[in-house]
């Protein structure tokens, strides 16, 4: 199927939304991994296994993470994955 000029037009804007909205969450993520000394995806398993905390700054770290994996399905729905 070739797909008509404006659609691919919509969806490369799309993926530019998607790259930046991943790269402004990331790094509001990167003070938190610089601060407890985890990636973002390692305090993921602690924080859903229980074993992070209750700390406040681990669940907006949470939110982000979340975030960031809700702009990463996207990406990878509208078919330009990373």
């Amino acid at each position: 199927m070739i797909l008509k000029p404006e659609v691919v037009h919509v969806l490369e804007r799309e993926k530019t939304v998607c790259e930046t909205a991943i790269a402004r969450l990331r790094e509001k993520a990167q003070p938190l991994e610089k601060q407890f000394g985890w990636s973002t995806d390692a305090f993921l398993k602690l924080f859903n296994s229980g074993e992070a905390g209750d700390e406040q700054e681990f669940f907006r770290w949470y939110a982000l993470a979340e975030a960031i994996k809700d702009w990463q399905t996207t990406y990878e729905k509208i078919g330009l994955g990373q």
